[in-house]
């Protein structure tokens, strides 16, 4: 508990000491889905009704994965390179809870920006979403995908040390998969999006707020599986990477 309330007050602490930084980084995130939103309007007549509640919560969803898995990668290569991550490694527990209290505050401060940035979004379009209740499920389970996916992203920085350019390619390559309309197509390429991270969930609350008629078992299933898959992938790969570098005394970046 120690550890998490020390990842959460640093967390903070850091919007506290840089909110400039923190303030254009939010405003990049709106100003994006801004452009795109501005886009549909020139060239398609407008992103409006079911296509904007669809293009709204893929992106809130993307904001809230760039911000806490790309923002985890990052604190990890910064720590890694001062030292401070070594540091860590001898606290009285094990890397794997480390992790995950790093994970759980990254997703608390991250859902109150994601929260925020929809918030924004809703007025800067002037389309108000209303969200059922049902939604939360499809929104926890994204969440615990989450941590699945921070585990995986901390793998590689302490196996390759320095991933900024992968972080990059890996927002962008995602923001394209979250904003494709999976559950519109054939139930194949639907069976195929459960094996993409959080894609199932995505799908399901864009069907809910936009109060289409779905397979409610095929989602909650769907979901499930993903939710697992990626979570059992994220701590296996977890496990390999932080015995390599234990094993071999690479835990620091140089």
């Amino acid at each position: 508990m120690t550890s998490f309330k020390s990842e959460l007050y640093r967390q903070l602490y850091l919007y506290k000491r840089y909110p400039f930084n923190y303030i254009s980084d939010f405003f990049l995130l709106v100003l994006m889905f801004m452009s795109i939103f501005w886009g549909g309007t020139l060239v398609g007549g407008g992103v409006i009704g079911t296509s904007l509640n669809a293009l709204v919560v893929g992106y809130v969803l993307w904001s809230l994965i760039q911000n806490t898995v790309s923002q985890m990668g990052m604190t990890i290569m910064n720590q890694a390179k001062s030292g401070i991550l070594e540091q860590q490694y001898l606290m009285p527990i094990s890397s794997k809870r480390l992790f995950f209290n790093k994970s759980i505050a990254n997703i608390i401060v991250s859902l109150l920006q994601a929260i925020l940035v929809l918030v924004v979004l809703m007025v800067c379009t002037s389309h108000w979403i209303k969200l059922p209740l049902v939604t939360i499920i499809p929104f926890t389970l994204s969440l615990i995908v989450t941590i699945g996916l921070g585990y995986l992203i901390v793998s590689l920085v302490l196996r390759f040390k320095r991933i900024g350019s992968t972080l990059i390619i890996f927002q962008y390559i995602y923001l394209g998969i979250l904003l494709t309309n999976f559950e519109n197509y054939p139930f194949f390429i639907k069976i195929v999006s459960c094996f993409l991270p959080i894609c199932p969930m995505v799908s399901w609350m864009r069907l809910a707020v936009n109060n289409k008629f779905y397979d409610w078992w095929f989602y909650l299933l769907g979901s499930l599986f993903n939710t697992i898959l990626w979570l059992v992938i994220g701590i296996l790969i977890f496990s390999l990477a932080d015995k390599y570098v234990k094993r071999n005394g690479t835990l620091a970046l140089y």
